[in-house]
């Protein structure tokens, strides 16, 4: 039982402190319940027998291995959770505790552990893919370096005394100096252990680190006023106060509220220092007699009105023969469709095969392939620049180019006639409909449809729709049956059926899903452990970051 409390000691620790162990009935098993008189894994204390434990008794029980499982599922969150917390920068480390990283002066910095075991041991669990090496003493290392989140959980914090000494060199008998840190109040372990219970003595609770950050929130609201004032002797005393007492804050999860609060002051004093620059300079802007020069209304210019309705034309002109020039390159890629047939032997008007795709593909290849190198002559690189242009008029007119091929069948002159040859068997199919009718329905039963109306016509389809929807939501209103709000709601949502709340949700995480399996993909691609350590961190601290925003 002992060894078992020192394996699940944070998720004891956690809230409510009524967690602990339990014996259900007459069972063999050690149960770890949250205090509800139930075990994690569902059992409830209700058999004769029923107790709970301490974790000092002796028992000779086998733990059970559902609540066990439970519990470290719960406990590793919690360790994430404890490890997003908060990054102790190098200057908050006690002097005399080597600094090191596994990757080189530019990796994560561990703090290393003053151990006899051979090599350096990190504070934090990580598991390190190269050996750690030691840079020296966080005293002398830059002190704006954030120490790895799991190390700043355990490192000792603290001032400490700093001293020089010489060092004599065995058999040199030459001596060398050296600077000697010590941590304060360090002297006999005697004095230590005393030292230390006092401390432990003196560690904040909740209620004290509370009002410590309500206090520091007080200063850093009047950091902000002197920022604005223009009190820049005031604001640096001011500033140096709130280092200090939030450096004073200790205990359990100190690290976190230590790293919100010193976030909180630098995001203040941004806001501060940038309201004052921007009033200084609406001040200096207003400070000067502006003369207004130039244009101040366009359309009271003499022939303005007139050559911008003379543009606007000339823009309509434009378009259109753009439309034409696309349309007039759709019927050229269409001819080539109506000679491919596709898997069911029919010609690929609606381009589905890879073989029409790769045949219109082409058509632009070969375009390029003729032109001279990209900067050698200014025609080409226009010709290169408009290509995709071209491709977008294309598949704008394209629709309008297979209603009209297709009814254009209809007709009974020489050339239709030969072009219906293609279409034997869909019109053969259905002898009783017009030759463009049995297309566009062997087409649609194939599972292949074609559009049957143009561009022109499925806008003015729309149009008479909206009016018609008009018509009604207008005669509702009149006859009391729909309110002007109602009814404005009705004609804004354009007839679309309005998605829920929860199928919104739905197709949203299901774009996040697929968005974290791809970024999961190449974290696990990374070789460095570390590199992967930090990569989870940075996912996990979302879900806090999210956790936070919605429960407010």
């Amino acid at each position: 039982m002992s060894q078992g409390v020192t394996d699940i000691q944070r998720w004891i620790d956690e809230k409510p402190k009524s967690r602990g162990f339990c014996v259900i009935g007459k069972g063999k098993s050690v149960h770890l319940s949250r205090g509800n008189d139930e075990g994690l894994c569902g059992k409830m204390m209700i058999s004769a027998g029923s107790r709970y434990v301490d974790s000092t008794d002796v028992l000779d029980y086998n733990p059970c291995r559902t609540c066990w499982k439970i519990m470290e599922r719960e406990s590793a969150e919690l360790e994430k959770a404890g490890n997003m917390a908060a990054k102790l920068k190098l200057s908050e480390v006690r002097g005399d505790v080597r600094i090191g990283s596994a990757t080189g002066s530019g990796g994560v910095p561990h703090a290393i552990k003053e151990t006899t075991d051979k090599g350096n041991v990190p504070y934090c669990s990580a598991k390190l893919k190269n050996p750690l090496r030691s840079w020296g003493p966080a005293l002398e290392q830059n002190p704006e370096l954030e120490l790895c989140a799991g190390c700043s959980k355990h490192v000792p914090t603290g001032p400490v005394n700093v001293s020089a000494t010489n060092i004599e060199i065995p058999g040199l008998g030459r001596t060398v100096p050296a600077t000697v840190i010590t941590p304060v109040d360090a002297d006999t372990t005697e004095e230590k252990t005393e030292k230390d219970a006092m401390a432990a003595k003196a560690t904040m609770l909740k209620e004290a680190q509370d009002k410590a950050a309500e206090e520091i929130r007080a200063d850093i609201e009047r950091l902000a006023s002197l920022n604005g004032e223009g009190k820049p002797e005031s604001v640096a005393e001011m500033r140096e106060s709130i280092k200090k007492a939030i450096n004073a804050i200790n205990g359990t999860g100190a690290a976190a509220i230590k790293a919100k609060l010193r976030a909180e002051a630098d995001k203040v004093e941004k806001e501060a220092k940038k309201a004052k620059a921007d009033k200084d300079k609406a001040d200096k802007v207003a400070s000067k007699a502006v003369e207004v020069k130039g244009t101040q209304d366009f359309t009271k210019v003499e022939g303005v009105p007139d050559r911008i309705t003379a543009a606007a034309e000339k823009v309509k002109e434009v378009a259109a023969q753009k439309f034409a020039r696309g349309k007039e390159v759709a019927e050229a890629i269409f001819d080539i469709r109506t000679h491919i047939l596709d898997k069911d032997e029919d010609p690929d008007l609606a381009a589905r095969s890879d073989q029409a795709k790769k045949a219109a593909a082409a058509v632009y290849d070969a375009v390029l392939a003729g032109l001279p190198e990209e900067g050698t002559d200014d025609t080409a690189d226009i010709i290169r620049g408009a290509i995709g242009d071209i491709k977008k008029d294309v598949r704008n007119a394209m629709t309008d180019v297979v209603v009209s091929y297709v009814r254009a069948l209809d007709q009974d002159t020489p050339e239709t006639l030969e072009e219906r040859k293609r279409f034997a068997k869909a019109i053969e199919a259905h002898p009783d409909l017009k030759p463009s009718e049995a297309i566009f329905k062997h087409y649609e039963d194939a599972g292949k449809a074609l559009p049957t109306q143009t561009r022109a016509e499925i806008a003015k389809a729309n149009r008479e729709k909206k009016a018609l929807e008009r018509k009604k939501v207008e005669e509702a209103v009149k006859a009391g049956e729909l309110s002007e709000e109602e009814a404005e709601a009705t004609l804004s949502g354009g007839g679309e059926e309005q998605k829920t709340p929860k199928e919104i949700r739905a197709a949203y995480i299901k774009r996040m899903t697929n968005s974290w399996k791809k970024h999961v993909k190449e974290i696990k691609a990374l070789e460095d452990a570390e590199e992967q350590e930090e990569a989870l961190d940075e996912l996990t601290a979302l879900l806090t970051v999210l956790r936070k925003e919605i429960k407010g």
